[in-house]
């Protein structure tokens, strides 16, 4: 593969053969594509954005509709009870009128018939005239009464129509309030669905920028031992590698004489020529090297990905977002955890860790800290040392102030 920094082979020179540059084109078209490839990865990445914006903020009106179609079902539970107990009290009044209607009925007979007594014997006309009187006092206070009830009854009759009409009212609220939520949920699975769509043209891109753009069914990838280019400039540079071997030979073998000259002619050793192995084991070895490189880095991006969705899950099922960094000391890890519920970014708690310690955990002194284990939840610590125990109470407690 060709670098940033490799020397790039164009047509006009005639020393590299046509293959080469051939090659040379098709990495430039390539290193275009990916280029091409990654804007559109931006692009999409950003188009994924707004829309993960889009359905947090629908999520939101969501849950509000949700609060307020739980409370217009319970005003319209209390208005239903309040009109049924209204109702079994109109009956019972006009059960108590009906009774009232017979008894007065009654009296009117009893009352006739003692007139007619009257009328017929005259002997005790003063007594009579008494008992007739009586009789028509209790029919009037009789009357009076099934008056009032009357009244009474109207008004619970208008109370009754009054509820009917508030109930008819609430129930169209309610039904307003479910087509918006259905439009709502639509709308919400709607823009959950271009999110996905979106993140899969990002990962589709991202896979074409990485390996190319090809039919894997159709096509076969030849992996090149060596890097022609490589191997075109060492074939190059041959000759002027081995002058300068030989030139190197040279030297050392006159520094040898030099030496014996020197020394008062002595034993003559002629040191082994000096061989750059370097300069062609690095240059061999580089494709090696980049392909190493880009194999890292992609496992690197995966192991990111993955280490992002496991944080992500713990969050989602135990409420809690846990941070960890480097302790004051080597040995010691800090985990900064962050609940659902909490009101404020600040209301975290945090413990400190060491693996020498094993199962020995300790927590450090923060405002929440302090508000928390003075309440009911530091009984677990204290006198059991469940941190769990502790732990769940935090959420019980942070839920029960944040839901109504």
């Amino acid at each position: 593969l060709i670098g940033e920094n490799d020397e790039l082979v164009t047509d006009e020179d005639t020393s590299v053969p046509p293959e080469i540059a051939t090659v040379v084109r098709k990495f430039q078209t390539l290193k275009h594509t990916v280029k091409q490839q990654e804007d559109e990865i931006a692009r999409i990445a950003q188009q994924s954005e707004v829309h993960f914006r889009r359905c947090n903020v629908l999520e939101t009106q969501l849950n509000e509709k949700n609060l307020s179609m739980s409370l217009l079902e319970n005003n319209f539970k209390d208005q239903e009870a309040t009109t049924n107990q209204l109702e079994l009290e109109n009956r019972k009044i006009v059960a108590q009128q009906n009774i009232w209607k017979r008894e007065s009925e009654g009296m009117r007979s009893l009352l006739d018939t003692y007139e007619q007594q009257e009328t017929s014997q005259s002997k005790s006309p003063m007594s009579k005239r008494t008992n007739a009187d009586g009789l028509q006092l209790s029919l009037n206070s009789a009357r009076e009464e099934l008056k009032l009830l009357s009244e009474t009854n109207d008004k619970l009759e208008a109370t009754i129509d009054e509820l009917r009409t508030d109930q008819g009212t609430v129930k169209a609220e309610h039904e307003r309030v479910l087509e918006k939520f259905g439009k709502l949920r639509n709308a919400l699975m709607e823009e959950r669905s271009k999110a996905e769509t979106a993140e899969a043209r990002a990962c589709e891109a991202e896979t074409l920028a990485g390996k190319g753009s090809y039919n894997s069914e159709t096509t076969r990838v030849v992996h090149l031992k060596s890097n022609p280019l490589t191997d075109a400039m060492r074939e190059r540079y041959q000759s002027e590698i081995d002058s300068l071997k030989q030139r190197l030979e040279e030297a050392a073998e006159a520094a040898a004489l030099a030496y014996a000259r020197q020394g008062g002619g002595g034993t003559t050793t002629t040191p082994a020529p000096y061989k750059d192995r370097g300069s062609l084991d690095s240059a061999g070895s580089r494709d090696s090297t980049v392909d190493a490189q880009k194999l890292h880095s992609r496992l690197k991006e995966q192991f990111r990905n993955q280490i992002a969705l496991f944080r992500q899950g713990v969050y989602l099922i135990t409420g809690f977002k846990i941070d960890m960094s480097q302790g004051g000391d080597n040995d010691s890890q800090i985990f900064t955890v962050r609940s659902v519920y909490g009101e404020r970014e600040e209301d975290h708690l945090k413990f400190k860790w060491s693996p020498k310690k094993k199962n020995k955990l300790d927590m450090l002194n923060t405002d929440m800290a302090h508000l928390l284990m003075n309440g009911a939840g530091g009984v677990y610590v204290t006198q059991h040392g469940s941190w769990p125990g502790f732990m769940a109470t935090v959420t019980l407690q942070l839920f029960d102030q944040q839901t109504v």
